[in-house]
């Protein structure tokens, strides 16, 4: 997985993106090697700075946010939320997976037993 730091009004230090690129490669495992994840740093004005992660994996976007005064206590946050996303999808993706093979098609029922004739 590549990883993509993005700072706004804010300086992405080398301990930052060190300890970024720890965090995320715990996603790195759910996804390809060419998958981008997009991690952004905006400073506000009002004292806590804004975080977010977005990962686009072939027709889904993960995407997680949060605002923090600490920006290395919020990455598990973050990323506990993406790791979330996908156990979700994943288990939408084996329910429906479980439905098909329970409850096939009709038609395809009809056509298997045509050519068996």
């Amino acid at each position: 997985m590549k990883l993509d730091l993005t700072g706004l009004r804010i300086e992405v230090t080398d301990g930052i993106r060190s300890y970024v690129e720890k965090k995320v490669e715990k996603l790195a495992k759910f996804f390809d090697e060419d998958t981008i994840c997009h991690v952004t740093f905006t400073d506000s004005v009002k004292g806590k700075n804004h975080v977010d992660i977005r990962i686009e994996y072939k027709s889904r976007t993960y995407m997680a946010e949060e605002d923090t005064e600490d920006l290395y206590t919020v990455m598990d946050d973050l990323v506990s939320k993406i790791e979330g996303q996908i156990r979700k999808d994943k288990a939408i993706a084996e329910k429906k997976r479980k439905e098909t093979i329970e409850h096939p098609n009709v038609d395809d029922v009809e056509t298997l037993l045509d050519d068996d004739e």
